[in-house]
């Protein structure tokens, strides 16, 4: 156990945590009772501690880890993509902090612009995630998600994220498709539906869930997806609007 967690650095207790809500089984134990740990309880861990950093609960994780068809190599990838994101903006942070640092030691002024950009491209805290999400949508509308995510279970709501990830690459692959023409009447025809198999009967939800994107892909960040990043890009919700605006016209 000790030598476990000086690898690495996973304190005893949240191992104990993990082990008690059935995250992460040792492989065997000692007579004397000791958690014996493997190298495939350390890529198990690595899955978790990863996907932790990248926001999951615990309970999302251990219903993550738990899918038949959960495969390690294209969830580091996912994970690698990720990480990276967050080594772009603490370099960029590291950049700007930097420059300040030699402008007071030229005795110069601080540059509250620079500050600004600081604050912008360091990764958001849980805290500032919470923030963030009572900026558009209220207790209310919190509850509501949660029953909305009732109707699902871990399995449909990959196979629903899958085909949202499908069909923004469609769209994104067919940006210069003229918006009243037959194809991007179907990709509109299929987003419109989606987004009402998802959250149909809700319109207030999707008035905010609009207004979180938007503001989402002008600053870059959407705290409430893995990565951090807009679900989408801005090309491919201006390519929406305009096929869904052509339909109206008909």
């Amino acid at each position: 156990m000790k030598e476990f967690t000086g690898l690495t650095k996973v304190t005893v207790r949240a191992l104990h945590h993990y082990d008690h809500i059935g995250l992460l089984k040792p492989s065997g134990r000692t007579e004397s009772g000791y958690r014996i740990y493997t190298e495939r309880d350390l890529l198990r861990l690595q899955q978790i501690v990863t996907l932790k950093f990248m926001g999951f609960s615990l309970e999302r994780i251990k219903t993550i880890l738990a899918r038949p068809n959960f495969a390690v190599r294209k969830a580091l990838g996912i994970q690698i993509e990720a990480v990276d994101e967050e080594i772009g903006r603490l370099r960029r942070a590291s950049k700007a902090l930097r420059q300040m640092a030699e402008a007071l030691d030229r005795g110069g002024r601080v540059d509250w612009k620079k500050v600004i950009n600081i604050m912008e491209v360091i990764h958001m805290s849980d805290e500032a995630k919470k923030e963030w999400t009572k900026k558009f949508f209220t207790e209310v509308d919190m509850k509501e998600f949660k029953e909305i995510g009732k109707k699902y279970t871990p399995e449909t709501m990959q196979d629903y994220q899958n085909r949202w990830a499908a069909l923004i690459a469609e769209v994104e692959k067919n940006l210069d498709a003229d918006p009243a023409g037959p194809l991007a009447q179907s990709l509109a025809e299929r987003w419109t539906a989606l987004l009402n198999e998802g959250y149909g009967g809700h319109e207030g939800l999707l008035q905010k869930i609009g207004k979180a994107n938007q503001e989402a892909m002008r600053t870059g960040q959407h705290p409430a997806t893995p990565t951090g990043k807009p679900p989408f890009d801005q090309k491919v919700w201006e390519f929406i609007q305009k096929a869904n605006a052509a339909r109206k016209e008909k």
